[in-house]
């Protein structure tokens, strides 16, 4: 027993020794338009060239701190990570980023300017995985066809951000939940969020001048339930302001309230038996057919 005794300090003293000389993990790296991917990136001096670069060097949950404005280029997020362009930085990328991570995953993209009108990609951000969460700040995504895009069973939130002049979609989000604060969705070729199954909300936000719908909420064939509430938002300018299409079995559900649907072709669509309830103080007006909310709440208004 004396022996023991005797032996535990020093096997407590060389296990502090070899704590002590282990490199700490970062907890940051940091990306400039005169960086080197060479580098190691972890202090400022150190930086990072390309967008790809810092997320190789990237510790999970760590942070990717953008210092100039410069161009970046692709990248492929697999790990929970934070990429943040502060104020008065423009981080620009003209290909797509593709985001796929796992259930309790989280990456938060913050500040960036996306604009694929040069290579033509199909998406600014291509978001899959199973059960991850992405979360899209302050960020202007444009030129592509899709501006995000999403797979089954993720969780997207957008506050902040503009998602324009896509040639097809502004948002497409399938079988996923959706959150979209404070954003705008303009002058996209089709729709500005189009949501074929899953559930989301849209509050406080603006959808304009989009072709085909600003909102357009489907189910296919075979496919899950599509719910969206709309709150306090704008839809205007468009060949239909707010349109459900259940054309599957599934039912197609949108419910609106302190929302105001103006000058579209058509206010409310329908196609099939989706429904479009109002929830009072809609302003639904000098559209070129304003359509009608679905019974029992259409009387509130």
């Amino acid at each position: 027993m004396g022996t023991l005794n005797r032996r535990l300090p020093i096997a407590l003293a060389v296990a502090l020794l070899f704590a002590a000389e282990a490199p700490a993990q970062i907890a940051r790296v940091f990306l400039s338009g005169t960086g080197d991917d060479l580098n190691d990136c972890s202090n400022a001096g150190t930086p990072c060239r390309s967008l790809q670069g810092a997320v190789n060097q990237c510790p999970v949950n760590g942070e990717i701190i953008v210092m100039t404005s410069g161009g970046f280029g692709t990248a492929t997020i697999s790990q929970s990570l934070t990429i943040n362009a502060p104020t008065g930085v423009v981080a620009f990328n003209a290909r797509t980023i593709t985001v796929n991570i796992g259930f309790g995953d989280l990456v938060t993209i913050r500040g960036l300017s996306m604009n694929g009108a040069v290579y033509g990609d199909t998406y600014g951000i291509d978001f899959n995985g199973s059960g991850g969460t992405l979360v899209v700040e302050n960020s202007v995504i444009a030129g592509f066809q899709v501006g995000i895009n999403t797979g089954a069973s993720v969780n997207l939130m957008v506050h902040h951000s503009e998602l324009r002049n896509n040639s097809a979609y502004g948002m497409a989000v399938g079988g996923s939940a959706v959150t979209v604060e404070d954003s705008r969705f303009e002058n996209n070729g089709q729709y500005g969020l189009y949501l074929y199954g899953g559930r989301g909300a849209v509050l406080s936000s603006v959808s304009t001048g989009n072709g085909t719908a600003d909102f357009d909420i489907r189910s296919n064939v075979g496919g899950p339930v599509a719910t969206l509430l709309i709150d306090r938002c704008i839809a205007s300018k468009s060949a239909n302001g707010i349109r459900v299409d259940q054309n599957g079995t599934a039912a197609v559900t949108v419910r609106v309230t302190n929302s105001t649907i103006t000058g579209n072709t058509t206010g409310l669509a329908y196609i099939g038996t989706g429904t479009i309830t109002s929830y009072g103080t809609n302003q639904l007006w000098s559209n070129g057919t304003d359509g009608a909310f679905t019974a029992p709440n259409a009387a509130r208004d």
